[in-house]
């Protein structure tokens, strides 16, 4: 049997509004993509790792883990 683990990563951003309601759909891209280059930088994935636990997890059929890889 195999598992679908879903994990958050934090990340951060500035606006110029204080709900944040000028964030566009790039600005959320860039932010996340420069996380991913900061902690390949810093080489702390395992430390992601070694704090996080999945906030869903369900059962899958070992055909579908093909789309997956």
């Amino acid at each position: 049997m195999k598992y679908n683990h879903a994990y958050d990563i934090c990340f951060s951003l500035e606006s110029n509004h204080e709900f944040g309601e000028d964030v566009t759909p790039d600005m959320l891209r860039t932010a996340l993509l420069n996380r991913i280059k900061d902690l390949d930088k810093a080489n702390e994935w395992g430390e992601i790792h070694a704090n996080s636990v999945p906030f869903d997890t369900y059962e899958i059929e070992e055909d579908e883990t093909s789309n997956n890889s």
